[in-house]
């Protein structure tokens, strides 16, 4: 298969290695020339491929079978340039495509924002913020571009050099909004890695949610991380408590059910996570 990876970001990086010695040819976008050297040992294409070059995109994606978005903004980009054009960009590429082409997309569960309790992939889903509705539509783009789509809903990310207690010191002693017995809904770096390779392996189409089995409440994560770190805790500030909003558990149970196990099932609280 030869196979497009569009972003070359944290998960995007540690999925170039993962696919080293598959028997896919992997072709790789970058938007930095400097690092097409870097990018040379993954792939044997890297293409310097800039944002505003639609016929060179469209020719890359002719050239290919299939493709992981794995893009990320950077600091002036906005979600609709980063997410949705591409998206469009994308759909507009293939759409009197001649034969079969897969699309694998990363998306976030913040598209169930506003949800109370357990969400399905099934849920008809409106989140509240200008961003998670980008992230949303950008989902409706690819499901209906006529390819072989999977998109993938990430939790919250952590891992190696992402370790959670970095994200409890950030948040040490800090007054944050809610009562904190919000659930959180986090995926190590490994599972989202396997995860992606899962679905290219099963030809996995449709929405499924990738975050592990635990949901522990953002109090008992980061107060306990913050005291076996000997650090202030947050400070939760309940009078800013949206009304009614619980917080939500994304549901893991779809993809389980193709086959799918996770390494990483639970989280564990201390220096060792990641």
């Amino acid at each position: 298969m030869k196979l497009l990876v569009m972003g070359a970001g944290y998960v995007g990086m540690a999925l170039l290695k993962r696919l080293q010695g598959h028997t896919h040819e992997i072709f790789i976008t970058t938007t930095k020339e400097e690092r097409v050297g870097i990018l040379k040992q993954f792939g044997e294409h890297v293409l310097v491929l800039n944002r505003n070059e639609d016929e060179d995109l469209r020719q890359l994606i002719n050239a290919c079978d299939g493709m992981i978005v794995l893009v990320a903004p950077e600091r002036s980009q906005s979600y609709e340039e980063t997410y949705l054009n591409l998206a469009k960009k994308i759909t507009s590429a293939i759409k009197n495509r001649s034969t079969p082409f897969y699309i694998l997309y990363t998306s976030s569960t913040s598209v169930c924002e506003g949800q109370n309790d357990w969400v399905t992939e099934k849920m008809a889903l409106d989140p509240g913020s200008e961003n998670a509705k980008i992230l949303l539509e950008t989902e409706h783009y690819y499901l209906n571009s006529g390819a072989s789509t999977c998109v993938l809903r990430l939790g919250g990310i952590y891992g190696p050099k992402r370790e959670l207690d970095d994200r409890a010191r950030r948040l040490s002693g800090k007054e944050i909004t809610g009562t904190g017995e919000e659930p959180t809904n986090h995926i190590h770096l490994e599972d989202i890695v396997e995860g992606i390779v899962f679905c290219l392996e099963h030809s996995l189409t449709g929405v499924f949610q990738l975050v592990n089995d635990e949901h522990t409440s953002r109090k008992k994560l980061y107060s306990g991380l913050c005291e076996l770190l000997e650090i202030p805790s947050p400070i939760w500030n309940q009078d800013f408590q949206k009304e009614n909003n619980r917080g939500y558990k994304v549901s893991n149970q779809k993809i389980k059910d193709a086959g799918f196990i996770f390494t990483h099932p639970a989280l564990r609280l201390g220096t060792e996570v990641g």
